[in-house]
């Protein structure tokens, strides 16, 4: 690759990386379909395609195209045991052609339908870790053959995309976990206070502001003393949960605010995360006050 056409794939890289910084909708199909676009200009090719993966037909769904032919390669599903593509689809691995109608590989009868004439080919396979997503196709480079830099262009362009389409997807699922977590803690009727294993405020949910006389919103990220330096007991009882890392269930405590004396019924809960280690702890709490025992 001469020194203008590396310039030319290093911009189509930053390029690249600058769109995925800019995304906010993990649409697959429109995301791929730019990352195409892209890769096509840097790699100065006549034609270019993005394959869906439909595993339970074993196809390839032509989502994108660019190129005379487009509109008919659009129409072409493509078998994952017929061609370059499907052989690209099947074995998880890149391919390069430098003559594809000497390749055995090859199916002429797409260029049959479009009246395309395929000479060479750069194909890609599209993965999330090892499950197959698609394929990504470039024809016919009009500077010369492909070459395995451009091959590594293409493989760290998809690499990057496919890592940045798995972030946002993950992203969207935890803010709909979120979402629906926070709905639940909102309407709570107890208190709810909870925080990080470095005692760190990360929870105190609306009935918690209640109960404790807290006006306005609670400091967040900061240590939980800090926040809630007028309840100096339930502080000590967190700090104690995440220190001994044992829970309560059912036990009181008095709390005098602004010379009223008030009880608090409370039990204590540790939080991990997905993996199981410890994350935080949290304190779940009512005024019990005027409860007769």
């Amino acid at each position: 690759m001469n020194s203008q056409r590396l310039d030319a794939g290093l911009a189509a890289l930053f390029d690249i990386m600058d769109f995925h910084a800019q995304l906010k909708d993990p649409d697959e199909d429109k995301v791929w379909a730019r990352v195409v676009e892209k890769l096509s200009v840097a790699l100065d090719t006549e034609a270019a395609t993005y394959f869906s993966y439909l595993p339970l037909r074993r196809q390839l769904l032509p989502r994108y195209a660019l190129g005379a032919a487009a509109p008919e390669v659009k129409a072409c599903a493509v078998d994952v045991d017929t061609g370059i593509c499907g052989w690209v689809a099947r074995h998880r691995e890149p391919a390069l052609v430098a003559d594809a109608r000497q390749d055995e590989r090859f199916f002429g009868d797409v260029d049959g339908l479009t009246g395309f004439q395929t000479r060479s080919v750069l194909a890609m396979p599209l993965l999330d870790r090892l499950e197959l997503t698609g394929v990504v196709e470039f024809i016919n480079k009009r500077s010369g053959d492909f070459t395995n830099e451009d091959l590594r262009l293409v493989a760290a362009a998809c690499r990057a995309t496919a890592m940045a389409l798995r972030a946002l997807r993950l992203e969207s699922t935890v803010d709909r976990i979120s979402a629906h977590n926070a709905s639940i803690l909102e309407n709570l009727t107890g208190g709810f206070v909870a925080v990080d294993t470095r005692g760190r405020l990360i929870i105190c949910n609306p009935a918690a502001r209640r109960i404790l006389a807290l006006s306005g919103e609670v400091p967040i990220s900061v240590p939980v003393e800090q926040s809630l330096v007028h309840v100096p007991r339930l502080v000590e009882i967190l700090m104690e949960t995440l220190s001994t890392r044992r829970v309560v269930k059912r036990q009181e405590f008095e709390w005098k605010f602004q010379g009223v004396a008030r009880n608090l019924g409370y039990s204590t809960l540790l939080i991990q995360d997905p993996q199981g280690n410890l994350s935080g702890a949290g304190i779940t709490f009512q005024d019990i006050t005027n409860v007769q025992h």
